[in-house]
């Protein structure tokens, strides 16, 4: 990361309930002015690993707003884009064509003999973790535990060990 960059990671829920989408949105929006307006000498990036929901809507809001966006996938962007259907996929493809870096990010950790998908997840987690200056986490506040520990709990949790500051709105 240059030192002209001032990078948002982003975290969140895959759902997102509609009657939230407009205050999320603001939200966002507010977050990503103000973040702006307080590091006008650098390059304000937000990077984001295209989960569908929080990932998704704030990517977006990122390009509207000409920021840069970075894309660290867990996986080769064919394979990960298996996990997407319908608008969600074609939201994907838009999105991964529109950012300014793609890459697939490399496991920090141990890679089992039979990794399941959400370790992959996991990776990506620890590497947004790492390399964001802030976190962005769309959260419903819940300390929840996942089997392959890549949830949104866990990747604050990551953020707060690299001590990283993380901005948190309620998700659901």
């Amino acid at each position: 990361m240059s030192k002209n960059t001032y990078m948002i990671g982003v975290t969140g829920h895959r759902y997102l309930p509609e009657e939230k989408l407009p205050a999320l949105t603001r939200y966002v929006n507010d977050f990503l002015a103000e973040t702006m307006k307080n590091h006008s000498e650098t390059t304000v990036t937000v990077m984001s690993a295209l989960a569908e929901g929080a990932d998704m809507l704030c990517a977006k809001l990122a390009l509207d707003m000409g920021l840069r966006l970075v894309i660290p996938l867990p996986m080769g962007a064919s394979e990960y884009r298996k996990d997407f259907h319908g608008n969600a996929a074609s939201m994907f493809d838009c999105l991964l064509s529109m950012a300014d870096e793609v890459f697939t990010v490399t496991p920090e950790e141990p890679v089992p003999a039979h990794p399941p998908r959400g370790f992959y997840y996991r990776q990506a987690n620890i590497y947004i973790a790492k390399h964001s200056n802030i976190l962005l986490a769309i959260w419903d506040g819940v300390r929840r535990e996942t089997p392959d520990r890549a949830g949104t709990w866990e990747t604050i949790k990551l953020a707060q060990d690299y001590g990283k500051k993380v901005y948190m709105m309620g998700g659901r």
